[in-house]
């Protein structure tokens, strides 16, 4: 496993977009969002950006590169504990990239 391999870290509720994009605009300056037929959260960093998406599932995942696994425990931190699913830990490879 390489630092630039994309990981899956949790599930998230996806009822709970909006409260979870409130929270994360609060200490993310870079984010942009969408809700159409998916929904989907992108927090960029540097070059890259972290994914909080419905693209694959029937809920949120949030994933990115494993290189940013500070961050992505950051998140984890700092939304709800209840708007959590799973945790994937260690996390799970991204399969769909």
């Amino acid at each position: 496993m390489t630092q630039d391999e994309y990981v899956i870290f949790a599930e998230l509720k996806r009822d709970k977009f909006e409260d979870i994009l409130d929270r994360l605009m609060k200490f993310y300056p870079s984010i942009q969002f969408g809700r159409q037929v998916d929904d989907w959260i992108w927090l960029h960093l540097e070059e890259d950006k972290i994914e909080i998406d419905s693209f694959f599932s029937e809920q949120l995942e949030l994933k990115g590169k494993r290189k940013y696994s500070k961050t992505l425990q950051h998140i984890l931190q700092v939304i709800d504990k209840e708007w959590v699913l799973k945790r994937f830990d260690p996390p799970k490879a991204d399969l769909t990239r």
